[in-house]
């Protein structure tokens, strides 16, 4: 049901010819996706791992979704941050997008959120690449609604690049298939050692790899993100920037910790090599390219590149403490970006513009804004209590 009830809505949202209605159907799933999200981590942590059979076929022949206390998290974030950007993309909605495309815009950002949260949930690597189209189509969409004109192009920028990692991770999906005979993550990653000697399984491993980085920005791959969260509307780039890449980091967890492990992805195929320097890279040039943007939106888009690094660094260690590190961080970034890009819908709405010259003043004139503003930029910074 927290993948379903979504599903649904989204048609409803667009079919409504009112705004309004759409919007209220929007916020209506967005909260259902919050509590079945929320009973899923309570029961996680209750009773462990929650595993259900789509249609009654069993593992490793049917569909399975399956819910543990790392993805239950995940569903968690993405479900909160919909749940906080439905309400809020209504005003700003109604100011960027033209009255006959907001119907639209709701069922796109109902189906963008069925696709993270379905991400997240299923067993089934196949059912991954599904869910992913169903996101990022719906993405492209959201960005192109922006009123800027270059929004269009963002998003034929992001259509492209993201068509090509879809392909690779589906290429390397088939390749794993082809040597297992499963698309189950459970399965795979018992059948996987049997063939991990072969010259097609660090094939498959290569092509995912590319694709799964390129979908969540990692550096050099990210040249998509900073067009992709300027010139789309405030309330998609608060909701993509703080739930897509996210979701981009957990697949990369999922694949290479869970169905290739840990032996193969670090000791044979030696991917710290290429995460670590990647990693590295992008948290110093990304740092200092933000500097020096005019449009704080630019800024934070930069930004978000050089902490995705910081996420990416914490798993290339493949220790428990470095996962951890980037586990928090993909929490606490999910957070303080949503409020640092919510706070620039704000001032968009407010001001008309989010460079930094037009910002003079914006303290007096919108203090809590301003506030929440820099509370977010004290958690990115890391000041504690902040987070």
């Amino acid at each position: 049901m927290l993948v379903v009830v979504p599903l649904v809505a989204a048609p409803i949202a667009a079919l409504l010819n009112r705004p309004r209605l759409s919007w209220a159907v929007a916020v209506a799933a967005t909260l259902w996706a919050l509590y079945a999200a929320l009973e899923l981590l309570s029961q996680t942590m209750a009773a462990g791992a929650i595993h259900y059979e789509l249609g009654g076929w069993p593992a490793p022949y049917g569909i399975e979704y399956v819910v543990d206390p790392v993805n239950a998290w995940v569903v968690v974030i993405v479900a909160l941050i919909g749940a906080l950007v439905a309400p809020y993309a209504r005003v700003s909605v109604e100011r960027e997008i033209t009255e006959d495309r907001i119907p639209l815009f709701y069922a796109a950002f109902i189906l963008c959120l069925t696709g993270l949260l379905g991400i997240a949930v299923t067993g089934d690597v196949f059912n991954v690449f599904v869910f992913l189209e169903i996101s990022s189509l719906s993405a492209y969409a959201l960005i192109a609604l922006g009123s800027d004109r270059r929004a269009l192009t963002a998003s034929f920028q992001y259509l492209i690049m993201g068509s090509v990692g879809a392909t690779f991770i589906v290429i390397g999906i088939g390749l794993m298939y082809v040597m297992t005979g499963t698309l189950n993550m459970a399965d795979l990653a018992d059948r996987l050692p049997e063939v991990s000697g072969t010259r097609t399984i660090p094939v498959a491993f290569t092509f995912l790899t590319v694709g799964i980085t390129l979908k969540l920005a990692l550096f050099p791959l990210h040249l998509w993100l900073p067009n992709a969260y300027t010139y789309a509307p405030s309330a998609v780039t608060a909701f993509i920037a703080s739930t897509a890449t996210k979701v981009g980091v957990y697949l990369l967890l999922r694949f290479f910790f869970t169905i290739f492990g840990v032996t193969f992805s670090f000791d044979v195929m030696q991917l710290d090599r290429i995460l670590m320097p990647l990693a590295l890279i992008a948290i110093v040039t990304m740092s200092l390219v933000a500097i020096y943007q005019e449009n704080v939106k630019r800024l934070l888009a930069y930004s978000s590149v050089a902490q995705i690094g910081y996420m990416v660094l914490g798993i290339s260690f493949a220790s428990v403490l470095g996962l951890t590190a980037g586990i928090l961080h993909l929490f606490n970034h999910a957070l303080m970006k949503g409020a640092l890009f919510m706070s620039m819908g704000c001032v968009m709405y407010r001001v008309g513009s989010v460079r930094l010259e037009r910002m003079n003043g914006l303290g007096r004139a919108m203090p809590w804004t301003m506030a929440a503003f820099v509370v977010g930029g004290l958690s990115l910074i890391g000041v504690p209590l902040t987070v």
